[in-house]
Parts: structure tokens; sequence; C-alpha cells
């Protein structure tokens, strides 16, 4: 969910507000089956020019920012009108996703694919339930509902030397916390075949870098344990 700060609460307008408590609720904080039934919000607009956005900025064109990567259904959370990691990899996630230069900072061409176009992200194959598609290609995750997009976050999977495996799975154990193995330490994984996990870590580049397992942060990891979204037995497809 988005922490709006003491300063930003007396200056961001209200349709701004109105907009964090939607998009907050319906898209970031909420179970799959009450987000569908939250009446979608109107879209946020962002403008289609502007100065470069990147780690370290703040205020309203960030704010905006936010709330439409949200809106389109990237995954963030984040104090409102801060750019932070949390934005920085919702940014990278956006730009894997549409094909666009990875650098997590939003560019003349990110601010337009951003702000020009008002979709929401649609899984790469209609398959229905809920499910987790693993984008090995683009180096996304995307949770879906009946082929509805509930969030898509920023994944590194395994390097060429380490690849992660290919194919259809479930989810099938979990450990909450720290677990150490012969490959490094994994923050909270989630089992899906064998040792292969997603789980958390401090390190997830915009490029296949782990040695075999889904990589999300450590931020994002907790999300997806505190809200339920991806419970043992939630199907999973890597391709």
């Amino acid at each position: 969910m988005f922490r709006l700060p003491r300063p930003a609460a007396l200056t961001i307008v209200g349709v701004i507000i109105v907009g964090v408590v939607i998009v907050g609720v319906a898209l970031l904080g909420a179970s799959p089956a009450s987000a569908q039934e939250t009446p979608p919000a109107a879209p946020v607009t962002f403008a289609l020019s502007g100065p470069d956005l990147a780690r370290g900025a703040t205020g309203i064109d960030v704010a905006l920012l936010q709330l439409r990567l949200a809106q389109r259904g990237f995954w963030l959370s984040e104090e409102l009108g801060r750019f932070g990691e949390s934005t920085r990899h919702a940014v990278v996630t956006f730009q894997k996703f549409y094909g666009l230069k990875r650098t997590g900072r939003v560019d003349p061409y990110t601010r337009l694919a951003i702000g020009g176009f008002p979709d929401r992200a649609t899984v790469s194959e209609a398959a229905g339930g809920h499910r987790i598609e693993i984008d090995l290609g683009r180096q996304v995750m995307i949770i879906s509902t009946n082929d509805v997009v509930d969030g898509v976050f920023d994944i590194s999977s395994g390097k060429s030397s380490t690849r992660s495996p290919r194919g259809s799975f479930a989810l099938t154990r979990e450990i909450r916390g720290i677990r150490r193995s012969p490959l490094g330490v994994l923050y909270s994984p989630k089992y899906f075949t064998g040792g292969y996990a997603i789980h958390g870590s401090n390190s997830v580049p915009a490029t296949a870098a782990s040695h075999g397992c889904i990589r999300l942060t450590n931020q994002t990891i907790n999300y997806l344990w505190a809200s339920g979204l991806i419970p043992i037995g939630t199907s999973i497809k890597l391709a």
C-alpha cells in the first residue's frame, strides 16, 4: 500500500487521495476476490512530456506515475510521491513487459508508454483460474484470477548456466524467514518443484542471474505472504 507522508497530505488534491484509496485497495493490497468486487478507478492522467524521473525524485509527478503504474497492474509499495526502490522495480517491470530498455528511469519513451495508453496488463494466454505465470523471456511474474491480472512483478530467473525449469507446476511447500541452501540464502521461499522456489532476495537485477530459482525483492515476497495472494496449491507455469 502507498503511505501518504504528512507534508504531502496537505498538498495533494482530493482526487489524488481518492485515487490512492481506490488503487491501493483494489489493485495493490487486496485479495483477488475483493479487488474484483471494488469498482474500477477513473484513469489517472500522467503527462506525456516532462523531466526524466529516477530513484530519489519526489513530488506530484512521481505520485501520478505511481498511481498510473498501479492502475495498469504493476505492483509497488512506496510512500506516495517518493521514487524509491519499489517504484524503480515497478518501472523496470513495465519496461520489461513492453520491451523497453530496462533502465528503471522514466525517460521520454517510457513516459510516453506509461502515460499514452490506459490498458491494464494482460495475461500471456487465457487459462482461467488463479495462477502464476513466470515469463522467462521478459523476466516478469504475472499473477491473475480468471485471466484478470492481479499484479505484475519484477523477477530474476536462472542464468544461462543454471536455467530455471520450464513447465507447469504448483506451489507445494513454503518456509517463512531465512532458508540457507547449498546455493545461497533464500528468503521466505515458496517451492514449486524440487529445490526450486519463488523467494525474496537482496539482489534482483534486470536480467536472469539466479541459480535457477525465481528471485523477487524481499518487499515483494513479504507482500505475497501477507496478502495470501499465492497460497500453497497455486498453479505456476514457467515459459
